[in-house]
């Protein structure tokens, strides 16, 4: 591993959320703001594992109610594995009780976006993990 930041044209993002038109929406707030590698979306935990299998991401984007394993478990399932443990995360949702924001935190997600959000907020949260500046200004 590099001790040189990235920069965003050699970043990857993965947006796990079974709904299709957030994932959409997600991939053109991000790429209206950064210059990102790529921007890849998985309907829900399973697939996403796949994606892992053919790329490394330096940020998940992911919703916690999603069909076959919730976000939260599959963050659980992540930060068990060795490769994964430190991957950068952000929480989506637009149901979180308070049992679910202690797991998050448990499992050092600093970064939790209550559905609906807007696109100034989603790239702020993004610019703050991944310690990037948007390439446009934010309204």
């Amino acid at each position: 591993m590099s001790t040189n930041p990235k920069r965003p044209q050699e970043m990857n993002i993965l947006v796990i959320d079974d709904e299709e038109k957030i994932c959409e929406l997600i991939k053109i707030f991000l790429e209206s703001a950064f210059p990102f590698h790529s921007v890849v979306a998985a309907p829900n935990a399973a697939q996403a594992m796949q994606k892992f299998l053919n790329q490394e991401f330096d940020l998940v984007i992911m919703d916690h109610v999603m069909p076959g394993k919730p976000g939260i478990e599959f963050i659980e399932q992540l930060r068990n594995s060795v490769k994964y443990n430190k991957l950068k995360i952000i929480l989506i949702s637009g149901y979180l009780q308070q049992e679910d924001v202690l797991a998050a935190i448990q499992l050092n997600i600093k970064h939790i976006i209550v559905k609906p959000f807007t696109r100034q907020h989603l790239i702020q949260q993004v610019a703050d993990i991944l310690k990037i500046n948007p390439e446009v200004e934010t309204d």
